[in-house]
Formats: C-alpha cells, structure tokens, sequence
C-alpha cells in the first residue's frame, strides 16, 4: 500500500498525459476495491474461527485503548477544585514578570541568586464559600492561586508565598494573609530545587572531582565526571537539618557511590559537608570530609595525608560482575518460574467500565467525588459522597517522612521530609499491568513547578480502576432442616491509584471506595533500600546485605488529612473505650464468685487537646465522629468510624533535634477544628526547617478550640519501623508492608448499604424438603459472567447444580 501511495503522488504531482493518468485511476480504484473486499473476508474468517473468549479479550483490548485516552484533553468545566491551568499559568507569570520589583528569571536559567517563581498551584477558596456553591446554588467562589517565589536577588534573600487572583483576569498579587504559618521563609530554609542543583554540578563537584579524582580512582576503582568513562561515581546528598546549624546556616552531606543499578546499594566511604549558605554558589565551600571512617577538616587535609600514606586507606575493586548479574540489578536471574509458558491470572471489565469521569469528578456506582493533583502535596480528593450524602469534604496525604540511623555523618543525619521533593512531580510513569491493571483509566496531569523547567505534562501520574479483591465482602451459608440458603457480595470496589518515587523509595498509596460505604486509605512502601558504607561501628544501625554495604534502621512516617462531614459540618468527636468491669456474678448460685468482662465506655472529647490519640494495648478505643443532631429511630447518633491499620511510635524527644518539623508524628491521630488557614500539616519547608518550622502542626492543638458540634478535620499518622533484611535485596516488597486506614459507617444507615447491590448472589434449594436436588440462583438480572477457562462446566450450571456442594 505504501508503494502505491508514493506512486500515486509521483503520478499526480508531475506533468503526465492526461489519458495515462484516467487509465491509472480507474486501476487504482479497482485494485481499492479489491483489497476491501479481502479486508472484509479475512475479517469474516477471524469472527467465525475466533472462540468467544478470544472475542471477549480483543473486546476488553479495544475498550482499554479508549479507556486510555486523556480527558484533560477535552476537559472544558472549571470547577472549584481544577488545578491552575496552562493557560491561567500563563497569565499569572504574565502579570508577575510585569511588576519590575520581583525582577523574575526564568527558571531554565536561574541561579540561586536569582529570583523565580518555585510553585504555582490552586489556593483554595473557603470552605463555607464552597459548600454554598455545591450545595445551595451559592455564587462561584473567587478562584485564586498559591505561588511560592524564590527571591535570591532580594538585599535580605527570602522565600515569599503569595496569593494571586482572581482568576483569569488577574487583578493583585499580595503576601498570603494567615498566622498558620509563615510567609516570609528564611530563604536557608528553602527546599532544593532544581536551580540549586545545576550550581551544585558547576560549582562543587568539578572542584572536589579535579582535586580527588586520584584518590577515587585509587581507593574505588572509579571516579566522577565527564571523562569517568564506563566506571562512573554518582553523588547524592543529605540535607542537614536547621536543628544542628547556627541559625541561617544552609549545609548538606554529599557522597559517592558506584553509577550503578541502583546507586544506593553501591555506597562508599567518601563523604564531604559542604557550606552553602551563601546566596553565591561560588562562594560554597567544602568543609569536612569522611573517608575510611575518619573525619578531616578539609578535603585538602585528607589528600596530604593520603599522598603522605600517614592514614588508612580504602581499598574497594570495582565490580567486575555485568550489569544483568549484579544483585542489584532488575535483571531477570536465578532459576526461573514457571517453568511453562502460562500466563498470570489478570482481571478484565467484561463490559467496559462502570464508573465515569467528567472532568475531574468520578462516579462509581453509589459513590461520588472530585480529584485533584497538588504540586506540591500530590493527590487530594475532594467533595467525597455516598448516596447523594457528603462523607468527607477532603481525603489527603501531607506528608511523607523517613528518618536514618547510622554511624556515618552522612546516613546519620538523614532526616527526609518528603514533601521538599514536590509530590506532584514524583508521580508518574505508571506501568499498565503492572503498577495498574492493563484495562485501567490513566490520568495525565499538568503542574507548575521550576523543577521541571514551568508547566508540564506527566503521563500516566495517576490510575483509576474497578476491582475484585477476590475476597467475600460478605456471605454466610445456612442449612437447616426448616431450610436452606446461601447469600454473598464480592467486595468489588473502586481504586484512585499513585506511586510517589522519591529518590529509591516508591510509595503506592491508594484510595479505595467499597460498595458498603467506607473509604479506604492504603500505603505500601517499595523501591530500592537507602545503605552505607559497611563498617563494624555501623553493625548496631542496620543489616550488612553485602560485602561492603550495610542497610540502615529507619522509621516510615506518613500524614494524612481527612476532613470529614456527617450529615453536615455539626460534628463532634467520641472515643468508646473497651473497658474491663469485674462483678458479682449474681446469676451464679454461689453470689460470691466473681465476673469479669468487658463493657463499652463512652467519652465526648470537648477541646482539641482532649482529642489527641496515642494508641494504648491496655486501652482499645473506637474513633468516632458523629452528627448529635441525626439518629436513627433507635436513637443511635448517625457516625463514621475511623479505623488506624499500621502505626507506630515515634522515638525522637519531643522538641529535640528533626522532631519539631514533624510534630505531627507524636500523635496516630489529632482532631482539630477546621480552619482555612490550618490546611496542610507540613510544607515543603520541612526538610531544613525545624529550628523554627513554617508549619508547626502542634500550634493547631495548643489553642485547644472547642471541637462539640464544630466543623472537625482528623489528622492520621500511620507509620512502621523498617528493620532491612538480605531478602529485601534488590527490592522492598510491598508484601507485609501495607499501613491503612478507613472512614466506615457506624450506625449511619439501617443495614449494610450493600445489600443494594445487583452484583451479589442467592442460591437456595428448590424444593426445601430436598435440598440437595437443585437450586435456584438468583442475580438479578446481571449477565451470568462468562468462563475464560475451556473445557469445564459452565459458570451458570455450576451454580445450579451447586445443592451438591452447598447443602450437603
């Protein structure tokens, strides 16, 4: 076809006689006709021979490639939760760079001694504005944006948050008006950003790389570089927290590993503190170095030495071994399975999808709410309703924090605040069949951030799927002489999926939606381990996973915030206790024998210190939020219980050292009353700050407001200790790993939701006397499935026959 496609250009495109080109038109009409009527019978041919299974996936094949597309793309309604657009971008980088004050660079250019705009991102409009345009038919609350600007220029460098609107046409542009936190941030503080990086590959590197260079070469086998060749050094860096600095001091830990996959399992034992402080990345300056388990106080004190042969030295071959045989690699190795050609078990939708997304709100089955990616804090859910009725006004993650123990000073003091690294940014690339179902809806996404040059696009940052989680949501199987029956509901639900990557972690945090009600939040850790150097003084911090590598002890802390509304913003707070009452036993015939049992006691927290939950053995409670003003007809206040999977307690002293900039982490989970200044628990700021932190979650708590029949925010912490073992090598499995937890009704409706759902199944006999002579099985009116699995009893005979299995 495409020699007759480039012929018939030649044809037409030169001066040919008119009659030769008549001919060879009518030959190419003929020979179209032709290949269409081939086309059709081979079609023809594949429908008859192709078995219905085969049909059923090219089916679900097709569905998924429409599935796929980006509905950014025709995306025309701007709600109150729609990201900043490409175009409002622009206007509000127009309107900045016009006032000559701020002196704007680009950030593709800028040093950290410019100014430039880090994070541009939707600043949300008042709660109650909202609620009374959702709900009432109020008037379109004013659209603004948050943007945080770098001002490296200014005579006093400073990072300034600023609120811009209203959008699109922009009239002002002022400091963000909140006592919550700062806006004026000590520009030492900062987070790093991509500026800051180009200075580091220009202005510290080159240097130590051309004065140590021998000594890498000597001591590793390698070294860093343009002219590394193939036995490259990779860097990487720990930011020293504010907490061990003289105030407005700004300094890291850099260190060397191997350019392999993955560089964090080819540490080695060169360190070096350099002082960045100065808004001039040529005044940085290299200060201590570690090599060989000893600190230096210059580099240029470690090299005489070295040369003078008056130290130990490190001694450490190159590994010899390819790439596809290290053990750090991905690379398929060992005795593999299966041993046949089978594929895995996978899920399909038989019939396409059964949720819709229009814009940016998704619908699924009695379930509905808005989506959104943040910059900086990454997916946050909005407007969450369940029949009709708002559960939570928000769901999110705020922050994810990792905290190191080691002896070495660059493992030592790596205290990671995640959030520095722009949660939007690191979601991403998402594997269809892998990291989602191949028949899943991918979502791309549009953020400003100066990492990533201005406004980008991220394919695939976020995944959308239905699920069988293959396991009853109920069921119970009767049998009896008065009679017979059983009665089950898959738990099929619906999944809002990201991976946030930072560095060698990868965390799969999911927001999963069950068709009884309850929302749940799941975490799982993945990814490459963060190691040392291995020496004896490291043994008490960690594993030794390989010759020269030890594997750090660390703490896995995550935040999360759940706005939640029952039957309203009239809410109120109660723990039930699980006590221990030890009585008369007055029903025994001896009166003096004891009792003991459990009762329930129950206590309404009336301030937001009162409500803070540390988790006790010896004291199990039920977290529940409720409306006083709505109960049932057996006088039970409609509630949702929260439910804590996976929490941990954290070890650092309270107000000593990092533990200021996560304060949140001292609590598993803190009510407090909404506010809308109070609408993050951390910031990107928490990295370096803790000092003097830009977000101090416990000031949210110390004014210790009255929080009975308030408008209430839950604050979850979930958290575990990671204790690294050979077996986590290459990878951390996400197997044994997950932390949750979960918004589900309490009393708020008369029976389980789900019993509406045309998905469950009843069988029972159709004689009752006879239960073993068939059965009747009810589905009511949903399509009886279809078997994917050749030559065995169908699905639907099965089930009608199942009085055999069932009953007996």
């Amino acid at each position: 076809m495409k020699f007759f496609f480039l012929h018939f250009r030649f044809v037409y495109r030169n001066e040919l006689p008119r009659a030769y080109r008549k001919r060879l038109t009518i030959h190419y009409c003929i020979i179209g006709v032709l290949c269409l009527v081939i086309s059709i019978l081979i079609g023809v041919i594949v429908i008859i021979t192709s078995s219905p299974d085969q049909i059923l996936v090219e089916k679900t094949r097709s569905h998924s490639k429409r599935h796929h597309t980006r509905p950014s793309e025709a995306k025309k309604h701007i709600g109150v939760f729609t990201e900043i657009t490409e175009s409002e971008t622009q206007s509000i980088i127009k309107y900045l760079k016009v006032n000559a004050s701020l002196q704007l660079s680009d950030p593709t250019t800028a040093r950290p001694n410019s100014n430039f705009v880090h994070t541009i991102e939707l600043k949300l409009a008042p709660k109650e504005q909202v609620l009374k345009y959702l709900d009432h038919d109020g008037p379109t609350p004013v659209r603004s944006a948050f943007v945080s600007i770098f001002k490296g220029a200014s005579v006093t460098p400073v990072v300034e948050e600023y609120e811009v609107g209203p959008l699109p046409n922009i009239t002002y542009a002022h400091l963000l008006n909140t006592t919550s936190r700062k806006t004026r941030i000590p520009f030492n503080v900062r987070p790093f950003s991509m500026v800051e990086f180009r200075s580091i590959y220009t202005d510290i590197l080159p240097v130590v790389a051309k004065k140590a260079n021998f000594l890498l070469n000597e001591s590793y086998g390698a070294e860093f570089g343009k002219h590394c060749g193939d036995r490259c050094l990779k860097f990487s860096m720990t930011p020293i927290s504010s907490a061990y600095l003289a105030k407005g001091e700004r300094k890291a830990w850099f260190w060397f590993a191997y350019d392999l996959e993955f560089y964090t399992l080819h540490p080695l034992d060169f360190q070096f503190l350099v002082d960045m402080t100065d808004i001039n990345p040529s005044n940085w300056q290299v200060q201590s170095v570690w090599y060989c388990s000893t600190l230096f106080d210059s580099l240029d004190e470690l090299l005489e030495k070295y040369r003078q042969n008056t130290i130990n030295k490190t001694r450490v071959p190159y590994p010899a071994a390819k790439e596809e045989e290290l053990l750090t690699s991905l690379h398929l190795r060992g005795d593999a399975f299966p041993k046949l050609n089978l594929e895995a078990p996978r899920q399909f939708e038989p019939n396409g999808p059964r949720y819709t997304i229009e814009d940016d709100e998704v619908t699924y089955m009695q379930w509905k709410f808005t989506y959104k990616m943040s910059p900086t804090i990454g997916l946050q859910l909005f407007n969450i309703r369940f029949k009709g009725e708002r559960i939570a006004y928000e769901l999110s993650m705020q922050e994810i924090a990792v905290l190191y123990a080691a002896n070495s000073p660059a493992s030592s003091m790596l205290y990671f605040a995640d959030s520095a690294g722009l949660f939007g940014t690191r979601t991403r690339g998402l594997l269809p069949g892998v990291d989602c179902p191949d028949y899943a809806h991918f979502q791309d996404i549009e953020i400003y951030t100066s990492n990533n040059g201005g406004y980008r696009r991220f394919e695939k940052a976020m995944c959308i799927f239905e699920q069988n989680n293959l396991m009853p949501l109920r069921r119970h199987r009767a049998y009896g002489k008065i009679g017979a029956f059983y009665g089950g509901l898959l738990d099929i639900n619906l999944v809002v999926r990201i991976v946030i990557s930072v560095i060698n972690y990868d965390y799969v945090t999911d927001f999963i939606f069950h068709t009884n009600g309850a929302v749940e939040v799941k975490v799982a850790s993945t990814g490459y381990l963060a190691s040392g150097f291995y020496t004896p003084a490291e043994e008490q911090y960690g594993t030794r996973i390989r010759e020269n590598v030890i594997a750090h002890l660390h703490h896995h802390l995550f935040h999360f915030k759940a706005d939640i509304d029952i039957k309203g913003t009239a809410n109120r707070f109660s723990t039930w206790t699980i006590k221990t009452e030890n009585k008369t036993d007055e029903w025994s015939s001896a009166p003096q024998n004891w009792h003991i049992q459990t009762k329930i006691k129950k206590s309404l927290k009336h301030s937001e210190l009162s409500a803070v939950h540390k988790y006790n053995f010896n004291h199990p409670k039920y977290l529940i939020f409720s409306n006083a003003n709505q109960t049932d007809k057996l006088g039970n206040q409609k509630s949702y219980r929260l439910k804590i999977n996976g929490i941990s307690k954290m070890k650092l002293p309270r107000d000593q050292g990092f533990e200021p900039s996560v304060s949140w982490s001292r609590y598993q989970m803190a009510v407090t009353k909404q506010k809308d200044s109070e609408y993050t628990s951390s910031s990107v700021y928490a990295m370096w700050d803790a000092r003097d932190p830009v977000v101090n979650f416990q000031k949210y708590l110390d004014d210790n407001e009255n929080i009975v029949d308030e408008d209430l925010v839950s604050w979850i912490t979930l958290g575990t200790y990671h204790i690294p073992q050979t077996e986590h090598m290459p990878n951390t499995p996400t197997v044994g790993g997950h932390l949750s937890f979960m918004l589900t009704p309490f009393n708020y409706f008369e029976e389980d939701p789900s019993m509406s759902s045309r998905d469950a199944i009843r069988i029972s006999p159709k004689d009752k006397t006879r239960p073993l002579d068939g059965a009747n099985v009810e589905r009511y009116d949903m399509p009886a499935g279809t078997s994917c699995v050749k030559d065995t009893e169908s699905l639907e005979n099965m089930l009608t026959n199942s009085s055999r299995f069932l009953f007996f």
